[in-house]
């Protein structure tokens, strides 16, 4: 009788956290979907749409195709899209208004979710993207550099938090048929590689301190690219509210397999999730919060093909 009242327990527990899971995100995605522009547009940020986008993708409203049919906000995620697409430069650059390559990256894994499901012209744009990224990577580089990328697309440095966005648009790139040489993923995931912390963890670059932003990103990066890294520091490091850049570490923490549930308990009472003191937060405002909060709450959904392994 106990060990009976044990799972109905904790099948009512279960069954109610992902109930709040689903909630939450359908009040996300509304907000979302309130704050958008006439022209399709979140931000004159090119990283914000993106992500905006991706928060839809991720909690299951993909651009509309034959196969699936109209459903959800496939509306908004189209004039969205269309929007992002008039934003890249002749040399393939998506880096407008303070994107620089965090936004290329974000915009690049936007255009291989989109491929195919869309009658939108994505896949040129998707090519471009993909070859600057390269290009962007054969910049000369010290040794302590190599294989990385940072804020520009000629910037001789590197550091982990770029390099790893650019891994996982590489990825998706690569599953919709978009060639990427194996040379490339190889030198980045030996950057990647460099930035592990002695102890545990990774750094923002090599030598430097671990944080769970920076850690779970790693992990990620890795286990895409076939890997099986560590995640004992993580897992002895448990993400925090108070965690630095804690809604880019729920984001990888929740694709790394970590608890993000305080994020349930932090939602505003409109749907939106709250700034906080971090610099990426109080920069990307409620836009970037929200959409990162839908990423993480939505990843064990499995609806966005890159990060799957």
């Amino acid at each position: 009788m106990k060990n009976s009242l044990r799972i109905l327990t904790s099948w009512l527990l279960l069954t109610g956290l992902a109930w709040a899971d689903t909630n939450a995100v359908a009040r996300g995605v509304a907000w979302l979907a309130s704050q958008q522009r006439a022209d399709g547009s979140w931000s004159e940020n090119v990283a914000l749409n993106s992500l905006a986008g991706l928060a839809f993708y991720s909690a299951g409203h993909p651009p509309s195709v034959a196969a699936l049919g109209k459903r959800g906000y496939s509306e908004q995620v189209e004039r969205g899209l269309a929007f992002i697409l008039t934003q890249q430069d002749a040399d393939g650059a998506f880096t407008t208004n303070g994107a620089t390559m965090y936004g290329h990256g974000i915009t690049t894994l936007l255009l291989a979710e989109a491929t195919g499901m869309t009658k939108q012209p994505v896949r040129p744009a998707l090519e471009k993207a993909v070859q600057l990224i390269l290009r962007s990577q054969a910049v000369e580089k010290s040794d302590f550099h190599a294989g990385g990328w940072r804020y520009l697309p000629g910037s001789q440095d590197s550091d982990l938090s770029v390099t790893v966005w650019q891994i996982i648009a590489l990825k998706a790139a690569s599953d919709v048929g978009v060639p990427v040489p194996r040379a490339a993923m190889e030198r980045a995931l030996a950057y990647v590689k460099r930035c592990a912390h002695p102890q545990g963890g990774f750094g923002y670059q090599p030598g430097g301190l671990p944080n769970q932003s920076r850690t779970a990103a790693a992990i990620v990066a890795l286990r895409l690219c076939g890997e099986r890294p560590s995640t004992r520091w993580l897992e002895q490091n448990p993400l925090r509210w108070d965690s630095p850049f804690f809604y880019y570490a729920a984001h990888y923490t929740a694709h790394a397999g970590g608890d993000v549930r305080a994020l349930l308990e932090k939602q505003n009472a409109d749907g939106s999730w709250p700034v906080t003191e971090a610099e990426d937060a109080k920069k990307g405002g409620p836009i970037y919060c929200t959409a990162m909060a839908v990423l993480a709450l939505t990843a064990e959904w499995n609806y966005l093909p890159a990060f799957l392994w």
